[in-house]
């Protein structure tokens, strides 16, 4: 079943996102003995202000994370952390998520006094220059046994989403090092997920398989950039700068494209009008910050990218419980519709997933852990449902295809069927115009003649015998070889029935030599064994040199296979028909061309053969330099 299949797969990647959140948030929540006491911001709404002016402004404190949203302003952020007792660790690192900020200074008052310039991090840094060997942007500050303030400064293009913490270099290397895993493990899933439906793909080339593995990709792109890896590979080629606008690139393009998988997917079903206009306007939305990243206003962009991402997941939501499916179209190909309660299970979950990020990233809701990594989740469980998806989808496109290639295979067959029948039917009706003709015109020369003599009324009698006969073999192959029918076995001898069979000919101007060996007991079809000797009997007489005897041989003969039978064997010299052809004597209607001046239906030996074979026998054809052999073989 479809259903059960999706459940098993749910229950699977349900187990993997687990692992994956325990990953992520437990080093994050648990491990970490974060140092900082106290968080505090101030808005400088003109982003001239010094540390001095800074320093002497009111803060608002706050918890978690600072999300301010999207905003022109620079944020001044006051860290009061505690202190380190003596014989601890000499320096904390301060570590920020997410990565994808662009400038962060450090003013430590402890430095200050001695001079050196703000350090700075963030996006716009070079790689080279960072002070700890992290993914996330960090400082190295110095630890005192007392408490103390240090002040940041954050600018950044994106939302102003920041999450801080004051850790020893041991407690850093080991959440690093468990971080570094769950992001791994969070690409493997990614990746494997785009495999599995790129290979579906390969087999059905289902268009929305495609357009799901063109937003896989990148949103791995995505992904890696969102986690820093995008750092560590381009460092050596590109600036900072041109880093972080490639990255900026991906945060659009993978809204976009996953906007226009979630539409096409929808597009399987029928989707009300304004649910089509709705998506049209989100998607010409999405196209709009397209034009701002190529017009270079990112701040605009991404502003504009994070408001599409809230309206497209309430707008696919709101559509998926209007969706129907569509009627099957008959000349179409197979297609499988995903039961709507599932689509709409998948989409409440991406909405829930990414509520929190979206809204803490547009300054709406406070945020917390969940805000920074709300957008990986979302990749995550969003290619965890839709592999599943896809691929029950995909095998049951498999199936309902291989149901429709079947009943083709079957129409065809049928088709060909017929197309024999009407085949035989023609050459039946051919010969049967043939065949009747010449006794008919017989009949109606007799009944002309008023005064009919001895001489007449034979040719009127051998005329109806000849009817009847070809009447008898039409119906004989009719019931016994074009429709199914079931044998009646029964205990006989063969030897016993013979001389009553040969009798009922009475056609003969020689009289047959029989050869028996008696008993000759068989299990078989009398009636079909009768059907069989009476032919060959009939055609050797009909067909042979008159004045040459027909001669039967029934004889014990074991079969090839080591099975016990016995052998009827009838032969006759060849008269004015002459030699039947081998390869065909066995063919419906054949009969050859010297044959034609007597009548006949050329069935008799197509019935034989096919009733011996239905009997678990063999007839077959074995001339010799002088006569005509057909040997039947009947397993006793």
């Amino acid at each position: 079943m479809p259903f059960r299949l999706f459940v098993q797969w749910a229950a699977v990647l349900r187990l993997l996102i687990a692992a994956c959140l325990c990953g992520v948030l437990w080093p994050a929540t648990v491990w970490a003995q974060d140092r900082v006491l106290e968080k505090a911001y101030w808005t400088d709404p003109t982003g001239a202000a010094s540390f001095e002016q800074a320093r002497t402004a009111p803060y608002t404190p706050y918890q978690g994370v600072l999300s301010k949203g999207f905003s022109h302003h620079v944020q001044w952020i006051r860290l009061r952390i505690d202190g380190v007792p003596p014989g601890g660790a000499d320096t904390l690192v301060l570590r920020f998520r997410p990565v994808y900020l662009d400038e962060i200074q450090l003013h430590d008052p402890l430095q200050a006094a001695t001079g050196p310039r703000p350090r700075t991090t963030g996006d716009l840094s070079t790689w080279q220059s960072r002070e700890f060997d992290s993914l996330h942007h960090s400082f190295v500050i110095a630890a005192q046994p007392a408490p103390r303030e240090v002040w940041l400064r954050l600018a950044t293009s994106s939302t102003q989403l920041l999450h801080v913490e004051a850790l020893s270099p041991r407690e850093m290397l080991r959440q690093d090092h468990a971080l570094s895993l769950a992001y791994s493990a969070l690409l493997a899933l990614i990746l494997s997920f785009l495999v599995w439906v790129f290979l579906a793909w390969l087999r059905d080339r289902d268009p929305v398989n495609a357009v799901f593995v063109l937003r896989q990709t990148v949103l791995l792109l995505y992904t890696a950039g969102y986690l820093g890896y995008h750092r560590i590979v381009l460092s050596p080629y590109i600036s900072p700068a041109a880093q972080d606008l490639l990255y900026n690139w991906l945060v659009v393009l993978t809204t976009g494209l996953s906007l226009v998988f979630e539409y096409r997917l929808l597009c399987e079903y029928r989707i009300p009008r304004w649910g089509r206009h709705l998506m049209h306007v989100v998607l010409a939305l999405s196209a709009l910050a397209v034009g701002l990243m190529l017009l270079g206003q990112k701040f605009d962009a991404l502003r504009l990218n994070m408001l599409i991402n809230a309206l497209g997941l309430c707008s696919l939501c709101v559509i998926a419980f209007w969706i129907q499916p569509r009627v099957p179209d008959p000349e179409q190909h197979a297609t499988y519709f995903l039961p709507k309660s599932v689509l709409v299970g998948y989409y409440l979950s991406i909405l829930f997933t990414l509520a929190l990020s979206v809204l803490a990233s547009l300054g709406v809701l406070q945020g917390n852990m969940m805000s920074i990594y709300g957008v990986l989740l979302y990749g995550l469980i969003s290619g965890c449902f839709m592999t599943a998806l896809l691929i029950v989808r995909s095998r049951e496109m498999e199936r309902l295809r291989q149901q429709q290639a079947n009943s083709l295979f079957l129409s065809n067959k049928q088709l060909a069927l017929e197309a024999r029948q009407r085949q035989d039917q023609s050459q039946l009706l051919n010969m049967l115009m043939h065949e009747l003709k010449n006794p008919m015109a017989v009949i109606e020369l007799a009944l002309k003649n008023h005064a009919p003599d001895d001489r007449t009324q034979g040719y009127v009698g051998r005329a109806l015998d000849n009817m009847k006969s070809i009447l008898k073999r039409c119906v004989q192959t009719d019931r016994l070889v074009e429709h199914p029918f079931t044998l009646q076995r029964e205990r006989f001898d063969l030897a016993e029935q013979l001389p009553q069979w040969l009798h009922e000919q009475r056609t003969w101007l020689t009289p047959p030599v029989l050869e028996l060996t008696a008993p000759a007991l068989l299990e078989s079809d009398r009636q079909c064994v009768q059907i069989i000797a009476s032919n060959l009997i009939e055609n050797a007489l009909k067909y042979g040199d008159a004045q040459q005897p027909v001669q039967l041989a029934l004889r014990a003969q074991a079969h090839a296979d080591g099975r016990a039978g016995w052998s009827l064997r009838v032969s006759n010299s060849p008269g004015s028909a002459g030699w039947p052809q081998a390869e065909q004597v066995f063919s419906k209607y054949y009969r050859s061309p010297a044959a034609q001046r007597q009548s006949g239906t050329g069935l008799g030996l197509f019935l034989s053969h096919n009733l011996a074979l239905q009997l678990g026998g063999q007839l077959s054809y074995r001339p010799d330099n002088r006569h005509i052999f057909f040997e039947l073989w009947l397993p006793v």
